[in-house]
This record gives C-alpha cells, sequence and structure tokens, in this order.
C-alpha cells in the first residue's frame, strides 16, 4: 500500500495505468462501437503505426475502419480529470489525421475520437474531436 501512495504519479506508473487503459479499450471495441452509435457496421480494429520518413513516426492507440467509409481515429488518454486539449495535441492530431488520409481509400473520412476515463474538457480546441467515449461508456451493458 505504502508502494502505491509514494508512486502513484512516478513516469513508470503513469505509463503503465496509460497502457493498461489502453488495452482495456481494446478488450472493449463492442462497447466504443456503441458509444460511437455504429453497432451495426462492420468494422475491422487496430493500433496504427507508420514512418512517413526517417525523422519522424507517427503513432494511433487505434483505429476503427468502417464499412461505411468511416475511419474512427481514436487517442486513448488516461487521465484522473477530463482530457484537455492544448495547441501542441491539436496540431498533433491534424498532422496525424492527415498521414492517415494519405494511406486509407480516398473514399474514406476521418472522425477523430478520443476515449478518455472522463470525458473532454471543452475549449478553443477540443472542437478536433467529433467522438468521445468514457470509461463509463466502456463499462454500459
Amino acid at each position: 500500500m505504502d508502494f502505491w501512495a509514494r508512486n502513484v504519479i512516478s513516469p513508470p506508473i503513469v505509463v503503465w495505468r496509460g497502457l493498461a487503459f489502453e488495452n482495456v479499450c481494446f478488450t472493449h471495441i463492442p462497447q466504443i462501437k456503441k458509444a460511437l452509435g455504429i453497432s451495426g457496421v462492420i468494422t475491422r480494429q487496430s493500433a496504427w503505426t507508420k514512418r512517413p520518413d526517417e525523422t519522424e513516426c507517427v503513432q494511433e492507440d487505434l483505429i476503427i475502419e468502417r464499412r461505411d467509409n468511416v475511419a474512427n481515429m481514436c487517442e486513448i488518454k488516461f487521465y484522473s480529470d477530463d482530457f484537455s486539449v492544448d495547441n501542441d495535441c491539436y496540431r498533433t492530431i491534424l498532422r496525424r489525421s492527415r498521414i492517415l488520409c494519405d494511406f486509407l481509400p480516398k473514399k474514406m473520412i476521418v472522425h477523430n475520437t478520443l476515449i478518455a476515463t472522463f470525458g473532454l474538457a471543452y475549449n478553443a480546441y477540443s472542437s478536433i474531436f467529433s467522438n468521445v467515449v468514457t470509461l463509463e461508456d466502456l463499462f454500459s451493458t
């Protein structure tokens, strides 16, 4: 017990919590699809990594490719409060979205989707996400 009290915000524990939350998300794809309103749509989902050149790597936590020609590019964030998008995050999501579009069929569109423990704090940059899925959604029936 003392270990957790002393280390709950240490970098290794923060990374572990983020990876554990990603694993929870990957095991709750049906609930994510339900929250997005696409339960009846055939999908294919995976993590995605692409090296556009030697100096830059692009990684996305989860891509849900849908038969209705939409790809949900899911950013997964474990935070103890609502996730707040800042200018750097906004630009990163825009860049990843553009790069992903180059690799998808031309008829597909990308919906930027946030999966976060408690949701999204609305601000000048939050409109980058067209969908938000929360921990509550992941454990709904």
